[in-house]
């Protein structure tokens, strides 16, 4: 597995440290995720014709507990270029080779179908969380697509705090901790992925989102639930604010 460098964003780490919340089942913590992460935008299902030059699959993880299943996809830009809203399918399959969720379902959230932001030269960990398999997920293929946006603006400048686990066993465990919106502007939103490693393996994964973040200097708290289970590993937080005029796919 490659490496993952410095993101041009603000990336926190952390080593595991347990607290107890109160209980809340696992319709409310999806209700919560859906409410943080923002209405439905992708109107029409992914379709991808070619697959990208640029951008290339370094590797996938499949992660699976009883809150659902994730997909973690890490990518390498090999072009000159950076690139924005890069579109990505994924294709889980059960351990019959069939195949029982797909990314490109109509009405999905841009998110899920696109990188929001890869550096040039660079690599990424993107994730999905909200994998609503129709059987049981035992591997996961991924395609990268043309289209990407080339940008060349500034990236919003925000300060991610150091998060903190928490959790119990009816939530499961979250990164929780502070954002600062530095840009001087605000932003739609700030999307957060949440990927937990041990060693090269990654052995949790999430998201979060802020939205919209205000341009204040008071610290905003941020959640991020996890699929898998990130005590005693290496957790990073990367972050992708709103791009000027980029769009969400």
């Amino acid at each position: 597995m490659r490496p993952l460098p410095p993101m041009p964003f603000a990336v926190a780490l952390v080593g595991v440290a347990l607290v107890v919340t109160g209980c809340e089942s696992t319709q409310d913590k999806s209700a919560k995720i859906g409410a943080e992460l923002g209405p439905v935008a992708q109107e029409k299902g992914l379709s991808i014709s070619k697959r990208s030059k640029e951008v290339k699959v370094v590797s996938t993880t499949l992660l699976s507990d009883a809150n659902g299943s994730a997909v973690v996809v890490e990518l390498h830009n090999s072009s000159a270029r950076d690139l924005a809203e890069v579109p990505i399918l994924i294709d889980v399959l059960d351990a019959k080779g069939k195949s029982v969720y797909r990314n490109d379902i109509p009405g999905i959230e841009p998110a899920l179908a696109a990188v929001p932001f890869i550096p040039a030269g660079g690599d990424v960990a993107w994730v999905h969380d909200q994998v609503l398999a129709t059987g049981k997920p035992a591997k996961v293929k991924a395609t990268v697509g043309e289209g990407g946006e080339e940008f060349s603006g500034e990236i919003p400048e925000v300060a991610v705090g150091q998060p903190k686990l928490e959790g119990d066993p009816y939530t499961g465990v979250a990164a929780g901790g502070d954002v600062v919106n530095e840009s001087g502007e605000d932003l739609a939103r700030l999307l957060l992925y949440a990927v937990a490693r041990q060693g090269d393996k990654v052995v949790a994964a999430g998201r979060g989102a802020i939205e919209p973040l205000k341009d204040k200097a008071k610290p905003v708290p941020y959640n991020v639930f996890f699929i898998g289970d990130p005590k005693g590993a290496k957790v990073t937080v990367t972050q992708f604010p709103t791009l000027r005029g980029i769009e969400p796919r």
